[in-house]
């Protein structure tokens, strides 16, 4: 059985539950108590030596990196168009995710870190790397909004890794005050995947488990 290890407020981790979710392999998740240092026992670490999530196990094989972790689920998943064989298609869901990645969830994650995890660590938060955070976002939000404008998911009216990829990076949104208001398409493109069933099955928002 396929397993997968993260952490309920690790956006990378949620980004391959969701990957797994809408593909419906079956898996096992495991949760990673980080506060407690679960991520540094040396069982783990056999797992992830860097001692991060997300993390997978599959029949003894182990990968790290969500981004790579997804195309291998899609690849055991076999090509559909949700992560089609066609290069250029391919290639163009690629070059959202690496929007994603590169840039989205920097952006998010520093702002997440410095408004919510600091205080959990009792660290003080760092003001200029939340501005930092701003900026990004205040200049690749109206790009991805106008990627959106006429289409009801990232490449097209079919949902894809790209709209998985970019749905995680901005789950935290609420939590940390990042204001989404001045981006409708946006708006609009993440109430249609969060009421879709493969994600609720992950969660119905992000961080609702802080209060189970």
């Amino acid at each position: 059985m396929l397993k997968i290890y993260g952490h309920f407020l690790s956006m990378p981790a949620n980004k391959v539950r969701l990957c797994a979710r809408y593909l419906g392999l079956p898996h096992d998740y495991i949760h990673i108590d980080m506060q407690s240092g679960e991520h540094l026992k040396p069982e783990y670490l056999e797992i992830n030596v860097a001692g991060r999530v997300p993390a997978i196990e599959d029949g003894g094989f182990t990968l790290s990196q969500s981004d790579a972790i997804c195309k291998y689920l899609c690849a055991l998943s076999g090509p559909s168009r949700f992560y089609p064989a066609d290069i250029k298609e391919q290639a163009e869901i690629n070059q959202w995710i690496d929007f994603s990645s590169q840039h989205i969830l920097q952006a998010v994650g520093r702002i997440f870190f410095n408004r919510v995890v600091a205080e959990m660590l009792d660290e003080k938060p760092d003001a200029t790397s939340v501005k930092t955070g701003e900026n990004m976002l205040s200049r690749d939000l109206p790009l991805l909004e106008a990627q959106l404008k006429d289409r009801d998911y990232i490449t097209g009216d079919h949902i894809t890794l790209a709209d998985t990829s970019l749905i995680a990076a901005l789950e935290p949104s609420e939590m940390c005050g990042v204001d989404l208001a001045p981006y409708p398409s946006i708006v609009k493109w993440r109430e249609r995947i969060m009421g879709r069933e493969f994600y609720q099955r992950v969660h119905k928002r992000f961080g609702a488990e802080m209060s189970a």
